[in-house]
């Protein structure tokens, strides 16, 4: 938290026109923004779990929710007569990027193996 009488600074990842709107708003504006955030999050939030499908083979061992991203763990397989298939289970961070048809993707970035406990 922000003491009372610093100013905040806004994340990287909030766009430069949406922090000189929100710079604009009373406090009653800015608790209608935050409580449209939240309801706006968990709809999005749903919406990309949803689409987040174990491949053939796979199994999705966990999914959990980032600030910008979503984390999913999961075993797969690594090809034909293999005797320790799945393999795993390996990180990755998910998220939704735009393509030019207005569409949106699924983009998955390997962070590599994780470590079971």
């Amino acid at each position: 938290m922000t003491p009372e009488n610093e100013k905040p600074n806004p994340p990287d990842e909030l766009p430069t026109d949406a922090v000189e709107v929100l710079n604009q708003l009373n406090e009653t504006e800015l608790r209608a923004v935050i409580d449209y955030a939240k309801q706006r999050y968990e709809y999005t939030d749903s919406a990309l779990r949803e689409r987040i499908e174990a491949a053939p083979g796979e199994e999705i061992v966990s999914i959990e929710e980032g600030r910008c991203y979503t984390r999913v763990v999961k075993r797969q397989p690594c090809g034909k007569n293999c005797d320790d298939c799945p393999h795993g289970p390996f990180s990755y961070h998910v998220r939704e990027e735009p393509r030019i048809d207005g569409e949106t993707e699924l983009h998955w970035t390997y962070l590599g193996p994780v470590k079971e406990q």
